[in-house]
């Protein structure tokens, strides 16, 4: 039988003078009780566009992908909840998007009517091309080593070691790749490359970009990643343990 396909939508934004950035990941999961592998195959990045107008490009997205055939659900969201995200995430999971009953039409600068893009959309899609169960997952960063799912909230607190780390351990076991023709890949790994590991105060091993690096379009990718291997890629063990696979410590990725 074919693998198991899901698509993940990774949002890290922004202010409006920085970069708001997305990936796009294309999870397989093999029928065989083997580990999932991941696809890169939408990355992008904008900057000075305000807050509505990130809104609809973010539900324009998932309504793409959502005509995509031959998943089992989704697409889903992954984004930064930290400080203005929080707003965002509210407002994305009141709209009937995301099963919410406020209309997706009508916020944003690129405002559309029922009987407008939206509505033919929804005309284009078939029976067949429609997918239930789309989730939203926030994500908080959090500082040392941990990750913990937060009942009240529903946001996913989880420190960049592990988030970062995750990524270097699925290259690493050649379980994440990406297409080559990405006008922005160049620009990922050279974030990637900037990345790397100190000891804090408290004894921890922990990640960062250097300083004045960016690190907009490796959250985006790194966000779904790990809610990935979390809440869907069950043969890792995250829900019972918290496991998470040990890694080389390498002076450079790249």
């Amino acid at each position: 039988m074919p693998p198991i396909r899901r698509f993940l939508l990774g949002c890290d934004l922004a202010k409006s003078l920085d970069y708001t950035s997305f990936a796009v990941i294309e999870m397989d999961s093999p029928d065989d009780n083997s580990d999932a592998v991941y696809h890169l195959v939408g990355l992008d990045r904008i900057q000075g566009v305000d807050y509505p107008t990130i809104t609809d490009l973010i539900l324009s997205t998932i309504k793409r992908l959502e005509r995509e055939t031959g998943v089992k659900d989704g697409p889903h969201l992954c984004l930064d909840a930290s400080g203005l995200g929080a707003p965002i995430r509210d407002y994305l999971k009141a709209t009937d998007v995301f099963g919410g009953r406020y209309s997706s039409c009508g916020w944003g600068t690129s405002r559309t009517t029922p009987s407008g893009r939206a509505a033919q959309e929804a005309r284009d899609t078939t029976p067949e091309q429609k997918v239930t169960a789309k989730e939203i997952y926030p994500v908080v960063f959090t500082g040392g080593e941990q990750k913990r799912h937060d009942e009240v909230t529903g946001n996913y607190n989880i420190s960049k070691t592990l988030i970062f780390s995750n990524v270097l351990s699925l290259m690493q076991h050649r379980r994440f790749d990406y297409a080559q023709d990405l006008e922005a890949l160049p620009l990922l790994e050279k974030e990637i490359a900037s990345f790397k590991y100190h000891l804090t105060a408290a004894g921890h091993i922990g990640m960062d970009a250097e300083s004045g690096a960016h690190d907009d379009l490796l959250c985006a990718v790194a966000i779904p990643l790990i809610i990935a291997e979390w809440k869907y890629n069950r043969q890792r063990g995250w829900q019972s343990s918290g496991w998470l696979p040990p890694i080389d410590q390498p002076e450079g990725i790249f």
